[in-house]
């Protein structure tokens, strides 16, 4: 018997004591007592809360597309602060001239801090707690940042934060000036064929092509895209920064990649196809209820058509 394992007296039934043996799974403790130091977001922006990035060596945190941990927040900087893992394993928070600056425990940083378990960084108006945490830990994080931001089935953000993300996209392309437009692209998308695929081979098929559709859009989103399902098998997407040709070649790319998937189950093949409806804002819309309507209307266009088309 190994060390791990626990003995107790049990009676049995006819009076006499005998001997349960627990067995445990021997556990990696070295490995499983290493602490890393991880942030996540406390406060914020509805889409970013919960959010968390593990320091492996060193990361960046800010409001621009080249950060490991990216924060819809005006007051942050596109690089606002970066954290390094030193050879002893502490860990030291750096401001990178950001221009509002950052606070750790009420103090202001000129340029470096020292971080404690605990500590809890202000930038902008997001609220980020330094954390030290082992192995066990930070799978539990990821198990609760999953449930709460990803759809199961797809693996996109879930619509909750999809919502909160669009929000806050159209509102920050409806203010940027005319000289420094910024267009937003909102993808409404429809799978075409579910219905047949559920109704012949079962619902378990029908959520198969549901979630290889989800990840061949996660895949051609392009840098800065957001996902989700819509519900159902209706997905939405809005890509930043770009104009309605761009939007329509990458709507393009995405119908043709679910059409040629060659998507199987148990050697069945199903052939699921995608309408699309685009809209722009500003140009169609400058509030996100009205641009998710207007690419709605497209996407009704593009299925009354023929289905497996993409319309504006």
């Amino acid at each position: 018997m190994s060390p791990d394992d626990d003995t107790k007296p049990r009676p049995s039934l006819d009076g006499e004591s005998s001997t349960v043996v627990i067995l445990r799974a021997p556990i990696e403790r070295d490995k499983a007592l290493l602490s890393r130091g991880y942030l996540t977001v406390i406060r914020g922006a509805n889409h970013d809360l919960g959010s968390y990035v593990v320091i492996e060596s060193s990361v960046s945190i800010g409001r621009g597309q080249d950060v490991d941990l990216r924060l819809q927040d005006d007051g942050v900087s596109r690089r606002h602060i970066s954290i390094d893992r030193n050879e002893d394993a502490s860990y030291v928070l750096s401001d990178l001239g950001s221009t509002n600056g950052t606070w750790v425990g009420g103090e202001a940083v000129d340029t470096k801090r020292s971080l404690r378990d605990g500590d809890k960084i202000f930038v902008g108006d997001t609220v980020l707690r330094f954390a030290l945490a082992d192995d066990i830990d930070l799978g539990y994080q990821t198990e609760v940042a999953q449930i709460v931001g990803q759809d199961p089935l797809t693996g996109l953000e879930s619509k909750r934060r999809f919502d909160d993300a669009l929000a806050h996209a159209v509102a920050h392309a409806v203010a940027t000036s005319p000289s420094h437009a910024a267009p937003l692209a909102l993808l409404m998308m429809d799978m075409d064929g579910v219905k047949s695929i559920n109704d012949t081979h079962g619902h378990l098929f029908g959520a198969h092509v549901i979630g290889e559709t989800g990840r061949i859009i996660a895949l051609h989103l392009g840098n800065g895209g957001h996902a989700c399902r819509f519900g159902g098998d209706e997905f939405c997407a809005f890509l930043p920064r770009v104009d309605l040709e761009a939007a329509r070649e990458s709507a393009e790319t995405m119908r043709l990649a679910v059409e040629h998937a060659g998507m199987k189950m148990n050697g069945i093949d199903l052939a699921p196809t995608l309408s699309i409806g685009i809209a722009v804002c500003p140009t169609d819309a400058d509030d996100a209820t009205e641009l998710l309507a207007r690419a709605d209307a497209a996407l009704y266009r593009a299925k009354a058509a023929g289905k497996n088309q993409v319309s504006i």
